[in-house]
């Protein structure tokens, strides 16, 4: 109920409905009737434009999918009409809609989506909550052009109001010693200032602290209480401060009564005139000594902690690549007692057994001792292979590319997986030592991954030298790798990822997964500029 006796009615609002299909108007019509509001039907969005521009609406109700002009260029010719910036517009799809469809429609304008099927609560419950904000609205303007009329009225009756100021005043001044004795008993230093900067009140504890006297320290004579290292600083910002106009922060040091320093956090605001003009900073000074020294303090012991931990991860550094060398020089031993004890006492027992034949015996005999020597063949050639797996001769006679081609070749046969050599340049250099063997059992260890896990049925291995790096790219056309194990997260990644992941970060290197639709790529890629071989040559 409004002053004079008028009563706020409910006035009906337009809904405005557009979809090119009449069956689904009719639907709506029928779903939004008990609303009791305004409903219009337009078929397409010429006809809905050309009644916007002659009547008022409070909601557009439309289609997405519409000929000529669809659902998201009608929201946007709406939202450029300044009458219509706050009109709520639903968009109804029957299709699915993306994220970037729906936002696309959000930024046209769109305050909701509403999907097909349509539930006949839900809409009418949408529908009605903006039907309601719009005539809300209506109802917010016509208050204030009635307040605005009051506020006329009201305004000569201010004359009458000359003994309540003389009230109010005498009020102000009861606050005003109410906030003397605020000053006086609070435990920060407030102060307040010209509009120049000059102080020209400075509370009690100020005073207590220092021992100074006010002569000393008004105006700017508080500056020389300030540790001579920060006097520089502070002044500079505070004349910034003047110029710009911004809020004033600081922290500084203030010589006390026994000559020792504390810290100060001061913060002051400006006060401005009507015409914008600075006429007072009010603000305050507070001790922040004790939380200061506790910063320092943690400051000091992080950078400690942060050095010993960079120790620590170089000292495990180092470890893990004497044991990853130890590895490899065991593997070295293992190869050769294999080959000269185990091979050489096998091939004795082969000539043995070979003897017999030259002797008179009978035809079982001469069977069985071929037998035995087709064994013993058999045997030589495991411990060549297994003997070649653990470290190949190649690899140091002849160098990496030979040793490759010599285990793709062998996992070929082995595996029934085609695998493939690819090198650039073809005349490919030398590397260190311990280059060549980590490059090897990065790729022994990944086509092993290969045969084991990807079903594939053909793999590559590219091998490339530019001028700062050897890039090596194993391939295979199989399943592919889980999207957790290519980002390398906690759980996901076996001991031979791991391996490989170590050898290459041991040579300031990087590792990378990906997946390849089909299969995966597992590409390695090692600096091998002049620095960071000395830094692999300097731990060997």
């Amino acid at each position: 109920m409004l002053d004079g006796g008028s009563m706020i009615t409910k006035e009906r609002v337009n809904i405005l409905m557009v979809d090119d299909q009449p069956a689904k108007l009719l639907s709506y019509e029928a779903i939004l009737g008990e609303l009791d509001e305004n409903l219009i039907k337009a078929t397409s969005g010429r006809e809905a434009l050309e009644f916007l521009l002659k009547s008022d609406v409070a909601v557009v109700l439309m289609d997405v999918s519409m000929p000529e002009i669809d659902g998201f260029e009608l929201a946007s010719m709406i939202r450029q009409h300044p009458r219509f910036h706050r009109t709520a517009i639903i968009f109804i799809s029957a299709v699915h809609l993306t994220d970037l469809d729906r936002l696309r429609g959000y930024e046209r304008g769109a305050v909701d989506y509403i999907s097909v099927p349509v539930i006949p609560e839900l809409l009418r419950a949408k529908v009605s909550v903006f039907a309601e904000l719009h005539r809300k609205a209506q109802q917010l303007r016509a208050l204030n052009r009635e307040l605005e009329q009051r506020v006329v009225e009201r305004t000569q009756e201010l004359g009458n109001k000359a003994e309540a100021l003389e009230l109010l005043n005498s009020q102000l001044n009861r606050k005003n010693e109410q906030l003397d004795a605020i000053l006086q008993t609070a435990p920060d230093i407030i102060f307040s200032s010209r509009g120049d900067g000059s102080r020209d009140f400075l509370s009690a504890h100020f005073f207590e602290y220092t021992g100074a006297s006010a002569e000393l320290s008004l105006g700017f004579g508080w500056i020389d209480f300030v540790h001579p290292d920060d006097r520089s600083d502070i002044m500079s910002h505070w004349e910034k401060c003047l110029q710009s106009r911004e809020i004033y922060e600081a922290e500084y040091r203030i010589r006390g009564q026994a000559g020792e320093y504390r810290w100060f956090r001061a913060r002051a605001i400006p006060i401005r005139a009507q015409n914008g003009e600075i006429v007072r900073w009010y603000g305050t000074c507070s001790d922040i000594h004790d939380s200061k020294l506790l910063e320092q303090s943690i400051r000091e012991n992080s950078t400690t902690l942060e050095k010993v931990v960079e120790e620590r991860t170089e000292a495990l550094r180092h470890l893990s690549s004497r044991l990853m060398r130890m590895q490899d020089e065991e593997r070295r031993r293992i190869a050769r007692e294999l080959h000269d004890s185990l091979g050489q006492e096998l091939a004795a027992a082969k000539m043995t057994v070979d003897g017999i034949t030259k002797q008179s015996s009978s035809q079982l005999k001469d069977q069985s001792a071929q037998e035995a020597s087709g064994s013993i063949d058999r045997a030589l050639q495991q411990v060549r292979t297994m003997s070649h797996l653990l470290h190949p001769p190649l690899l140091d006679e002849v160098g990496l590319v030979s040793a490759l081609r010599w285990y793709l070749e062998g996992m070929t046969k082995r595996s029934g997986i085609e695998t493939t050599l690819e090198v650039q340049p073809s005349s490919f250099p030398r590397l260190p030592p311990q280059f060549e063997t980590a490059i090897f059992r990065i790729v022994q260890e990944a086509l092993t991954n290969v045969f084991r896990h990807s079903q594939a049925s053909h793999s590559q291995v590219r091998l490339l030298r530019n001028e700062n790096n050897v890039v090596v790219e194993i391939r295979d056309d199989g399943k592919g790798l889980a999207e957790d194990t290519t980002k390398f997260r906690p759980g996901t990644v076996g001991i031979g990822i791991g391996g490989m992941r170590q050898r290459v970060e041991e040579f300031g290197g990087e590792l990378r997964l990906t997946n390849a639709n089909p299969g995966a790529v597992v590409e390695v890629i090692i600096p091998v500029e002049e620095q960071a071989r000395d830094r692999v040559l300097a731990t060997a």
